[in-house]
């Protein structure tokens, strides 16, 4: 099994469905996070095939790939001499003889053997990072797809392969509302699907009328002030912009179960992604 470093894909374009907005279809461009041989006579051979059809069920030694984007994945499967020489010298993916010599199916395949054979993966090297942005048509704010270490919600997908210690998160953030993306959104982030489902929440919040920018942010500024009166430092004068401070200066906790998306962790990921490109760039 071969797993290289996660790359970035800076200015990818996705596709979505005509009358689905938020359902996206493909991408421009992929990665390869992951390419392996797998022998005919692996023990763990029965339970890697027996989800595909009969037509095209693997017979024989077979050259599997996970292929992704930061809302889309694919798997790879063919011949297994082109992925073997590949795993050898990774120097640069094959991506014209894997159209030649395979096919590609929509996601990463699933299943008690699938799951235990397919590595974790993190969109960002050590899983922090921004995965992805959209910025809103007024230029006014932005929500915030992002990677950090903490403790994904207690029912999300995963959550009971895990021990104790923060491991890395997916969540987003509106920049524009503060919403706090709840702690129910917190995703352990270990496959294209953690980041896909959050990345679908955060194009839903992109949706017309789903972020009140101005009633949301006016709601969370007499919460502040609220809190100040009764702490014995009241707030004189206008009230705006307390939230949106507030949202700025939260305490990062990533043994934290409960904790909510923040424009605080936003920057945090922001930092790492600068330094995951200013690394590449020495």
């Amino acid at each position: 099994m071969l797993t290289l470093p996660p790359i970035d894909l800076p200015g990818n374009v996705h596709h979505v469905k005509e009358d689905n907005p938020v359902y996206v279809t493909g991408a421009d461009s992929y990665r390869m996070s992951w390419a392996a041989v797998i022998e005919r006579t692996d023990p763990r051979w029965d339970g890697l095939t027996a989800g595909f059809i009969e037509e095209y069920r693997p017979t024989s030694t077979f050259g599997v790939a996970g292929i992704e984007s930061q809302e889309h994945s694919l798997m790879w499967l063919g011949a297994a001499d082109v992925i073997a020489r590949f795993v050898a010298n990774p120097v640069a993916v094959p991506w014209g003889e894997l159209g030649e010599h395979g096919g590609y199916g929509d996601k990463w395949p699933n299943g008690d053997a699938w799951n235990a054979f397919i590595p974790h993966t993190t969109w960002n090297p050590g899983g922090q990072g921004v995965v992805t942005e959209y910025s809103f048509d007024d230029g006014n704010g932005s929500v915030v797809v992002y990677e950090l270490l903490g403790r994904p919600a207690l029912l999300s997908p995963g959550v009971r392969e895990i021990g104790d210690g923060p491991v890395p998160v997916v969540t987003f953030h509106c920049t524009r509302c503060h919403y706090d993306g709840d702690h129910s959104d917190r995703y352990m982030s270990a496959r294209p699907d953690d980041r896909r489902t959050v990345c679908r929440k955060a194009r839903q919040h992109m949706r017309p009328g789903r972020c009140r920018g101005e009633e949301a942010n006016a709601r969370g500024d007499q919460m502040i002030a609220a809190v100040r009166e009764v702490v014995g430092r009241p707030v004189t004068g206008s009230t705006k912009g307390l939230h949106a401070a507030w949202c700025q200066k939260r305490d990062l906790d990533s043994d934290g179960v409960m904790v909510s998306s923040s424009c605080a962790e936003v920057q945090a990921a922001r930092t790492h992604t600068a330094q995951h490109q200013a690394a590449v760039a020495r």
